[in-house]
């Protein structure tokens, strides 16, 4: 009997932390955005879309074509092709095909000078998968918006 009596306690205890956590939770602030309308924004370490962004003091791009990112990317997503020599090398093809990227970073991190950022864009689906090649057209048209990530992370205060 006292057994019983035990557990009996023992599910009024369980019944009443649930029902107080409950009742804290319906008069807690909501925090529903609608989304269509509002936005949030997105994390200093997002990992979205990608783009190249343009020096804005000489109008070029910032890749210096040195095909680290390409060499570094696991899933073999970025294609880079250039014509010429030397310092004269101009950026002809520079492909992502986002839907074998993991989003990894590496290609940000490795980069030289930052040629390659993440961007705060994050509506990005789409049911044409040939939507998913991302040519150097689209990621300069990306960059309008303000990068997330440059280069190589900083962690614990160390960059």
């Amino acid at each position: 009997m006292a057994e019983l009596a035990e557990r009996a306690w023992e599910a009024v205890v369980g019944l009443a932390t649930g029902l107080r956590v409950t009742l804290r939770a319906l008069g807690a602030k909501k925090n529903t955005v609608m989304y269509p309308i509002e936005r949030l924004d997105v994390s200093p370490n997002w990992h979205g879309l990608l783009a190249l962004p343009v020096d804005p003091a000489t109008g070029k791009d910032k890749c210096i074509i040195c095909f680290q990112c390409e060499r570094v990317c696991p899933d073999r997503c970025i294609h880079i092709e250039a014509t010429g020599k030397g310092k004269e090398r101009l950026l002809t093809r520079f492909d992502i095909e986002m839907d074998k990227c993991c989003y990894c970073a590496l290609c940000v991190e490795v980069c030289p000078t930052e040629a390659i950022v993440f961007v705060p864009l994050y509506e990005a689906s789409t049911r044409d998968r040939n939507r998913l090649l991302y040519d150097l057209d689209d990621l300069h048209r990306a960059d309008s918006k303000e990068p997330v990530a440059r280069g190589i992370f900083s962690v614990g205060g160390r960059s």
